[in-house]
């Protein structure tokens, strides 16, 4: 039996580290007309609730609304006012603790540890049979509030439907633990275990989680293989988790180190989201771990990422904010990946709110994976690709640029983003529901690494030379079917300087700069507003210019125009900083210096640490520091980059760089691929590639329209000859904004 007083005392302790806009949101701050002190949010809360003064009736009504909330709504409302998950998660917490893991076996079982009564055990019972189930204490308490974690954990009756496949993810090439898809990349599958099982999983089948552990043996195989394949410079650590089993982990870190070809060590992790604890047990020594086997990594050429996976936007936990920013402080880069899930996650507004909460974490957003893997049992999760079409337009207008992911298709050969590196050609003619899908890939891509296409997926030879890859997806709009070739015409790609005059083009663009054009008045000449989340200034920007971001609550990102960092100009950026950081909803000040480009040697040690005292990666107000930086040509990426880079990344600040496309100079699709490569060996993140419409392109492209079927096939070689982590967004610069390249 909880007590009154300890539960009043956690509330209040909630509030004082976590009340913030940032974490609750707008809505919940709109409907308690808090006075501004953290310390009086609890008492409004109970008082808005409709219980003056009266916690212990406020808290019947919490402990109510849960135990009534076996439907599953979408969010529990008292007395009209929504309360936060986060603050369901930490009463639950108080009066529920616990770290623990369930493996379940029967309905009674899961009734008994999920708090929760199944209405047709017997079908249920079946599920459990046929798909394994396992849950933490940290994702039965989010189940118990929120329908977008109960969801995608708790086995339902839907899954015995058996449409779909039993796995539609296999590698074209495989190795003991070693699964190859690409030439450049490979995957290590650790451990098919994991502590919590997704019911979209593709590895969802008993015959997957039952296949024989590996040990450090099969992991040295692995890596031997890698040692004598100079072209793998990427691994992707996963399982399972791969977390789980740490000799493994270190047998694969500890080797791979030592291979000079290989750069970067990715690892797969879902236990941010639904096992928190992994990390932050024993004071957090798998966090610790983590950042020294980062450090050894750095010591020999190397780096650690770690991939995590999120859906939801109540997935989204202080433990998990607090791992993130660990990690991200240290300077171990962590990227998201979430797939899109009907019912779960294909409003943009969902998609948006959970992008949000995660990069004011220090996440990079990387990839919404669509559609869900079509296996068996998924079926509930099923969305069309025109879902995700409208979900991402959504994004795109509604918040920030550094918040927009790219969308991706897994094709049964390799993966593509759509209407870049790849579209949908046709239906077939004999099977209406199996769609063509064109790939960036050859037969002659994959017998550098297979030896024989023979048995590759379902895939034909299109007119272009690459491979239509048959998928059976549901595109939901017969418009988005682009034919056999979907260019929209050729630009004169004639016109432009030669390439020998590069260095006119790059002064130009390393220049003083301007603002971009503001899409609407802002009263202010020192500030303009390029998009409804984000504004432009100089370091030189008064008080109206502050005065215009606090009036527009919209405002997540202000880009500060950084054209030299002397001590006084840093000086005017740091009263600015200071400003922004009072601010509710402002998540992120961006640094465009282009000064990085021609004198990255002035990035000392001195000027990262003064950069990294203006974040905050406190869990509860969150403010995050970016660099952007603007690139043409591969030749321009030093050593000295990669070190300011790391100096920067070492702290906590991600460092990005936009590309024009400049007809002459760079159009031509091996440059911009070097480019990528030279990026991605400097940890600079290749961000916007833009493809027409800024004033640099209007200067020196003439009138020259952007030649689809060029971006076409430089998007096609990016994709197929890069990391999917080198992989830009293709934008063209708009008078209303930016929009996403499209035919």
């Amino acid at each position: 039996m909880y007590r009154i007083e300890e539960l009043e005392k956690a509330c209040r302790n909630f509030f004082r580290q976590y009340g913030t806009q940032k974490l609750l949101g707008k809505q919940f701050f709109e409907d308690i007309k808090p006075n501004g002190r953290k310390e009086d949010l609890f008492d409004l809360l109970v008082n808005r609730c409709g219980f003056e003064n009266n916690f212990g009736q406020f808290f019947k009504a919490i402990f109510s609304a849960v135990s009534n909330n076996g439907n599953r709504q979408e969010s529990i409302e008292i007395n009209t006012i929504t309360i936060p998950p986060l603050f369901f998660y930490h009463i639950l917490e108080t009066v529920f603790p616990g770290t623990g893991l369930y493996c379940i076996k029967t309905a009674d079982q899961l009734d008994r540890a999920a708090r929760i009564s199944s209405e047709n055990k017997e079908n249920i019972q079946k599920v459990i049979d046929m798909f394994p189930v396992r849950l933490s204490d940290h994702v039965i308490r989010q189940s118990l509030v929120s329908k977008g974690v109960a969801d995608q954990y708790l086995p339902f009756e839907e899954e015995l439907d058996p449409a779909g496949d039993e796995i539609t993810f296999d590698g074209h090439l495989k190795k003991g633990v070693l699964e190859q898809m690409y030439s450049n990349r490979v995957i290590f599958l650790l451990d098919m275990h994991c502590p919590v099982y997704c019911r979209f999983c593709f590895r969802k089948h008993k015959s997957a989680r039952k296949q024989k552990t590996p040990d450090t043996d099969d992991v040295k195989a692995a890596v031997n293989h890698v040692r004598s394949h100079p072209k793998i410079r990427e691994i992707l650590i996963t399982g399972g988790e791969p977390l789980v089993n740490r000799p493994n982990l270190d047998a694969a870190v500890d080797g791979l180190v030592t291979i000079d070809h290989v750069r970067a060590i990715r690892i797969a992790t879902r236990s941010v989201s639904y096992y928190p604890d992994l990390f932050l047990k024993n004071r957090n020594e798998y966090i610790d771990y983590l950042v020294e086997k980062n450090a050894l990594c750095l010591e020999n050429g190397k780096y650690i990422e770690i991939g995590i996976h999120f859906v939801h936007p109540d997935e989204v936990s202080v433990q998990s904010i607090d791992i993130i920013s660990q990690l991200v402080k240290n300077g171990v880069q962590v990227y998201v990946q979430t797939p899109f899930l009907k019912g779960l996650n294909t409003e943009g507004r969902d998609l948006g709110r959970l992008f949000e909460l995660l990069r004011q974490a220090g996440a990079q957003i990387y990839y919404i994976f669509t559609p869900c893997s079509p296996i068996h049992g998924t079926k509930k999760y099923w969305a069309s690709i025109a879902d995700s079409f409208r979900a991402l337009k959504y994004l795109r207008e509604n918040f920030s640029d550094r918040a927009i992911p790219k969308l991706c298709t897994a094709t049964p050969i390799g993966k593509i983003e759509w209407n870049t590196s790849g579209w949908a050609v046709e239906k077939d003619e004999q099977d209406k529901k199996l769609v063509w899908i064109r790939t960036p890939y050859t037969n002659e891509y994959f017998e550098q690494f297979m030896g024989s296409t023979e048995q590759l997926p379902l895939s034909r030879i299109n007119a272009g030379g690459t491979l239509d890859a048959g998928f059976r997806i549901d595109m939901g709009d017969d418009t988005l079917f682009r034919g056999k070739t979907a260019h929209a015409g050729h630009g004169d790609t004639e016109t432009g300087l030669p390439p020998e005059n590069a260095d006119i083009v790059r002064n130009y663009l390393l220049g003083e700069s301007e603002l971009k054009p503001s899409i609407e008045p802002t009263l202010s000449a020192l500030v303009s507003r390029v998009h409804k989340t984000r504004v432009e200034m100089k370091p030189d920007a008064d008080k109206s210019a502050i005065a215009y971001v606090r009036n527009n609550p919209d405002i997540t990102d202000v880009v500060i125009i950084q054209d030299d960092i002397s001590d006084s100009s840093l000086e005017k950026t740091g009263r600015i900083m200071d400003s922004l950081k009072d601010l509710p909803h402002v998540i992120c000040a961006r640094i465009c210096c282009r000064v990085f480009n021609c004198h990255p040697e002035k990035f000392t040690f001195e000027l990262a640490q003064r950069i990294s005292e203006w974040c905050d990666f406190s869990a509860g107000d969150p403010f995050r520091i970016e660099v952007e930086t603007w690139f043409i040509l591969p030749e321009e990426i030093t050593h000295a980059h990669a070190r300011a880079a790391q100096l920067l990344i070492g702290r906590g600040i991600n460092v990005y760089a936009n590309v024009p496309l400049i007809a002459g100079v760079n159009d031509r699709p091996e440059l911009i691929e070097n480019l990528a490569h030279a990026l991605r060996e400097a940890r600079v993140e290749f961000h916007h590639f833009y493809v027409a419409g800024l004033a640099i392109q209007d200067r020196f492209n003439g009138s020259a329209l952007p030649d689809a079927d060029l971006v076409v096939e430089i998007a096609s070689r990016v994709r197929r000859n890069c990391s999917g982590r080198q992989i830009p967004l293709y934008i063209v610069q708009t008078g209303s904004g930016e929009t996403d390249f499209g035919f």
